[in-house]
This record gives structure tokens, sequence and C-alpha cells, in this order.
């Protein structure tokens, strides 16, 4: 009888035991990385301070069914590359040390330099492509990934919008002067800030240009004391009056100072093409403009610019600077719309993306460091929303003017697998189920 009682107080133990893990795990909140700039899957509402989109509904319900509550942290893209790289992102303290740090220094903690705080993510509610480079990138402890991908639950389309040339077209799209020297990117880019800093009236922006062909100050011009000409290069007294890039400018053409010079093969039309940055797709532009000859594609020289979100890249490109727009058309659609609504300017833009689109599946990335069975149970959600139609619902409402893609309807097909039987031997409904199927 001893044993008996013994056994069954070794089972209340480890059942009590498992209960107290299960409701350590459950007790902390879940903390969910969300971006604020990728309509229509998710962003910030500024005027209600409300997180809103198709992501939004899929994550908090996932969370929810899972059994867990929630804690969301604002990202942008450079917080979303730590994330993807450690499960981690870095901010700023709060300018106050440690009391018993500041006991033994003296020192107030109002006077101790911030301290960087690191803070653990657990899951990152962001449009992320699943890729295999990503996959072998997250970080191992302990022999085991800590970081996993959930089950695809999107596919989109990346590609890219393209700008009808403009009136200013030293923004995006042009040619560069004749006689200057081999052009590079690293010096179109700040010679194009350089002529908006000019034409604003704004002192001209630092730049890494090694060769800059635009003279930061105006050249002084020698006065011939005599007639009271000035000397200097030859032409009208207009064009003596004014420095090169100036009517360069001015009149978008160029006038040839040393006419005698040889011209050379080397492509004279440039394009701006903006990204955000930490997407897969401006990763490809880049590894695409990298190859030789580097940065020239065609009779052009392409160089790429990287924004920090989509909300300053639909302004780049609604502004004239940007000749291509690349991003998932969704978002980038979307983005266009709202810089539309809040400049009630319209931008000048081809009506259908332009070029081949990239096949792009996201999926979520989950942490197990401070939940070990978040990933296993936000899988098991997000099949249970699949299955029981709550995923199309949302997709059905979010995108109520979008037709859903065959690929896209193909996936939701396969993500909805039977809910199953609980069979019980020796009852009706188990002889039942085990029929013909597999």
């Amino acid at each position: 009888m001893k044993w008996l009682v013994t056994l069954s107080l070794v089972f209340l133990q480890a059942f009590a035991a498992a209960w107290t893990a299960y409701a350590d795990e459950h007790a902390a909140p879940v903390k969910m990385a969300v971006r604020t700039d990728t309509r229509p899957f998710i962003w910030k509402n500024t005027a209600s301070d409300e997180f809103l989109g198709f992501y939004w509904d899929i994550c908090t319900e996932a969370i929810y069914r899972a059994g867990y509550q929630l804690e969301t942290v604002e990202i942008g893209s450079a917080e979303r590359k730590s994330i993807l790289g450690t499960g981690r992102m870095t901010t700023k303290g709060n300018g106050q040390a440690p009391a018993r740090i500041a006991s033994l220094t003296g020192e107030p903690p109002a006077n101790r330099p911030s301290q960087p705080e690191t803070t653990e993510i657990d899951f990152l509610c962001d449009p992320t492509t699943i890729t295999l480079q990503r996959m072998r990138s997250f970080p191992v402890e302990d022999g085991t990934p800590v970081l996993h991908f959930s089950q695809i639950v999107f596919v989109a389309n990346s590609s890219f919008v393209k700008s009808k040339p403009g009136k200013d077209i030293t923004k995006n799209e042009g040619k560069l002067p004749e006689d200057g020297p081999e052009p590079t990117c690293a010096c179109i880019l700040p010679w194009i800030d350089h002529l908006g800093a000019a034409a604003r009236g704004d002192p001209s922006p630092p730049h890494s240009c090694q060769d800059a062909w635009w003279p930061e100050k105006e050249p002084a011009q020698a006065e011939n004391v005599e007639d009271g000409e000035v000397s200097g290069e030859e032409g009208t007294p207009q064009n003596q009056q004014a420095s090169f890039w100036d009517r360069f400018k001015i009149e978008f053409q160029f006038v040839p100072a040393t006419p005698q010079q040889v011209k050379t093969e080397t492509p004279k039309d440039y394009e701006v093409w903006g990204y955000v940055e930490g997407s897969t797709i401006g990763d490809a532009l880049n590894a695409l403009l990298s190859k030789p000859p580097e940065n020239q594609i065609g009779a052009k020289i392409v160089c790429s610019r990287s924004y920090t979100s989509h909300t300053t890249a639909a302004r780049a490109f609604c502004s004239g600077e940007l000749s291509r727009y690349y991003g998932d058309l969704d978002i980038v659609q979307a983005s266009l719309a709202d810089q539309r609504n809040q400049t009630r300017t319209e931008c000048a833009m081809d009506p259908a993306p332009a070029g081949a689109g990239r096949y792009e599946p996201y999926a979520f990335v989950i942490s197990s460091r401070s939940h070990p069975g978040l990933p296993e149970k936000i899988d098991l959600a997000l099949y249970s929303m699949f299955q029981d139609g709550t995923i199309e619902r949302l997709f059905a409402g979010h995108f109520p003017d979008t037709k859903m893609s065959d690929f896209l309807n193909t996936l939701f097909r396969i993500n909805s697998i039977p809910a199953g039987t609980i069979l019980v031997e020796g009852t009706e409904e188990a002889t039942s189920a085990t029929g013909p199927g597999n």
C-alpha cells in the first residue's frame, strides 16, 4: 500500500511541476514586433494610435488562440534586420544608471550616460519573405535554432512602379555632362542632392565622392582691368556670369568648354531606383547592379537608393526623386495611395507595374527563447485559422477590391488541412471513421 501512495505522490509532483512550467510560460506576455508602415498588411493609424491591417488581425488572433497574452513593440527596418539576425533588438536606455552603480560612483543617476537595452522579441508580425539564406543565418543555441519560420501564410508579387518623366528630370533620370570624369553612383547621387539643395537655397550636403566634378563654391572670376570684362571660359556674357552646373541645371544641356576633347563611350544617361532597406527585392536589385559592368544596364547607369520605410520611399517617388520604386506591389500601391491622400496631389506614374514580378512567400518569424513551445503553438493556431476560414474572411475584408490570385488560392487550400477526428476504440464513431480512406 505504501508503494501505491508513494507512486501517487510522484505523479502529483510531476503533474504540479508540469503545470507550473506551463503556467510560467503563459504568464509572461508574447512580445510581438510590429511595423507601422506596411499597409495594407500592418500599419499604425496615427489619428487613433491603433494598429490595423490584414497581418495585425492574423497575428493577434494566432497569439490568443495559442493561449498567450500580447505586448506590442514598434519597429522600423533597422530593428527588423536585427530581429532577423538575433531575435533581439537594441534600444536606447533611459539615461539613468542602476542605483547600486550610482551609489558606488557617487554620481547622480541622471548624469550617467544612457545604456543600450536589449529587448527579446518573441514574434515578428511583418510581411517577411522566407528564404533559405535567412533560415541558415538564424542563431543556434545549444545545438538548436532559436528562431523559426511559420508555415507560408501569403504569396506576394514584388516588382516596381515607374514614374513618368517629369519637368525636373535631374532628380531621377537624365543625362550627365559629356566632359565630366567617368560617372559613378558615388558621385551621381550627391550631385543630384547638390542640385536640389542649390535650387532650395540650402548648403550642399556632405558626400563621399572623391572626384566631385561640381564646384562646392562658384569659382572666382578674374576681372579685366582695361575693358572691365570678365575673363574665363569663352561664350556669351550670360554664360560667363553663371557657373557650369548652374547652366546645366537650368538648360538641361551641356555647352562644351573644351570642344576639342575626345568623346568616350561611357554611358551618360542615368536613373535612380529606390527600395526599402532589408527587403529581398532590394537585395536582388543590388546584386544585379553589382555585376560587371557595375551599375550599368544597357546604355544607362542605374543608381539605387534605400529608404528606412515605405512612407519615405513613397514620398521620394511622388516628389520625383525616383524613376522606379521597388517592393511588394500591394504595399507599394497602398503607400503611394496614402501619400496622395496626405498631399492631395497625384504621383506621376505608369498605371500598370512594369517588369516581371518576383515570387515572395511570406511567413512569420517566431522565437523559442522565452517561450519554448511558442513556434509549435503558433503553427497550430495558424492552421486552425486556415481550416475554419478565418484567414480567408480576413483577406476578403482587407482586400475588398482584389481578386485572389491562383497561387494564393492554392496556398490557402493547402493550408486548410482537415480538422481530424478523435477516435475511441470500440465505439461506433471509431468503426465508421475507419472506412475507406487513408
